[in-house]
């Protein structure tokens, strides 16, 4: 079989012209942003698992930028680069304010499905699912039908604008902890701050 021989220039040229006709820049064309370009205009989600989203997070506990990058074994640059593309920061005299508005994968119970699942949340409805969470496990120790009233008719919107109702059977709900769906100590463990 014969080698196939490449021209990199017209290969070069043909991959600036496909990002310039989408709105790059040279730089964000070849695929290497400068710092103060945001990389990607896509919806990004938080990954937990990212080395780069914990130091993140302890970026937000009041850790340094450098102490947070050494602890989560990632390089300042990268993380900088991370959260300049990710986050905004605020200085309120010394102290930095991080602003993420990033939705967050959270895991939630709906009438659609019959096991818990997880879904791409806005920052706004991780508090109406935490308070869900919270409604069942009420209702699972005190075995207390009204705890489930307020959330019927009710659900949250995932980050496609798509309507998920909550799950208020009390049987159905007795049935998934039963079987141990339901282990409150596993749920958020993968979710971040």
């Amino acid at each position: 079989m014969a080698k196939r021989i490449r021209n990199y220039k017209r290969e070069y040229k043909d991959r600036i012209s496909r990002g310039r006709a989408r709105g790059l820049s040279v730089s964000q064309a070849r695929g290497h942003a400068r710092s103060g370009e945001i990389r990607r205009k896509t919806l990004t989600i938080a990954d937990p698992s990212d080395p780069r989203e914990r130091a993140l997070a302890l970026m937000k506990t009041g850790k340094t930028q450098k102490a947070a990058a050494k602890s989560a074994g990632v390089s300042v640059k990268r993380l900088r680069r991370y959260v300049k593309e990710n986050t905004t920061i605020k200085r309120k005299g010394r102290k930095l304010i991080i602003i993420d508005r990033r939705p967050v994968m959270m895991l939630i119970l709906s009438s659609e499905k019959q096991n818990p699942y997880w879904i791409a949340a806005r920052r706004k409805a991780a508090s109406e699912i935490g308070h869900f969470w919270n409604t069942i496990n009420k209702f699972l120790e005190t075995n207390k039908v009204s705890h489930l009233k307020p959330l019927k008719g009710r659900g949250v919107y995932d980050v496609n604008r798509k309507f998920h109702p909550w799950e208020t059977r009390p049987n159905f709900l007795r049935k998934l902890d039963s079987i141990g769906e339901l282990s409150f100590v596993d749920i958020y463990r993968n979710t971040t701050n």
